[in-house]
């Protein structure tokens, strides 16, 4: 059993996907990959300030950290070199995410905006709709959707990942936000739901469609009517002119 020893702002050394390397970070701004008995193998030098998030690629020859320098890294497990600087943030990078298929990386912020960045450069997409500091963010299983979660503005917000249009607000039953406490949220491994924690002891599951046309079904056999105008624009589906048209 290895001590393996981490800064108070990278709270947990994060395990890669085969189990044989470790990110951890200390007080030094690097980032140190070691193997499971604690013996140091690279250290990720680079970021000005220390690292407050990281996460491995799915395959695990890519590692991710952000910092409080409002930066974000993209390093080679291999080499232990820098292959890409994100920069644009303008507070500290609190979440690092890979998409499933390791082409995009999501980062989220003290800012209180999401980005997504492809690994092979190019600009940004910025999610914007966040009025506070981001605790969580994630891809969907099939890297479709992106969850981000406040704890400041008390919200959870679904977002397309190609077009980085926000789909929905997911707040609690009794109104668009949630109770003051730390607030995160998770997909499930198929995709279909995802997990909210806010406050104490408090955990809400929504259910996530995958398409317009699923999410009709599921209306139909809960509801058995057409949708209104204005209940198909609030799913964002496109209307249909024989059936009138939502005012506004």
């Amino acid at each position: 059993l290895a001590v393996i020893h981490t800064s108070s702002n990278l709270p947990q050394a994060i395990l890669g996907p085969d189990g044989r390397l470790i990110l951890s970070a200390r007080e030094d701004n690097v980032g140190h990959l070691l193997t499971t008995s604690g013996v140091e193998l690279r250290a990720l030098v680079g970021h000005q300030d220390r690292i407050t998030a990281g996460a491995f690629n799915p395959d695990g020859q890519l590692v991710a950290t952000g910092s409080l320098d409002h930066t974000a890294r993209i390093w080679s497990t291999t080499e232990g070199t820098s292959v890409r600087k994100l920069e644009g943030h303008t507070g500290a990078v609190t979440v690092v995410a890979f998409s499933p298929d390791s082409q995009s990386l999501l980062t989220g912020s003290r800012d209180g905006t999401a980005r997504i960045w492809s690994i092979a450069g190019g600009p940004e997409r910025v999610l914007r709709g966040h009025s506070g500091a981001l605790d969580s963010a994630e891809f969907s299983p099939n890297g479709l959707y992106v969850v981000t979660a406040s704890t400041e503005d008390r919200t959870v917000r679904l977002w397309a990942a190609q077009s980085g249009r926000q789909i929905a607000v997911l707040g609690s039953q009794d109104g668009a936000t949630f109770r003051p406490g730390f607030t995160r949220a998770a997909f499930s491994a198929d995709g279909t739901h995802v997990a909210i924690i806010a406050g104490e002891q408090r955990v809400s599951i929504v259910r996530v469609f995958q398409t317009p046309k699923e999410l009709i079904e599921f209306a139909r056999r809960t509801v058995p009517r057409e949708l209104t105008p204005c209940e198909r624009r609030s799913f964002f589906l496109p209307e249909v002119p024989a059936n009138g048209t939502c005012p506004g």
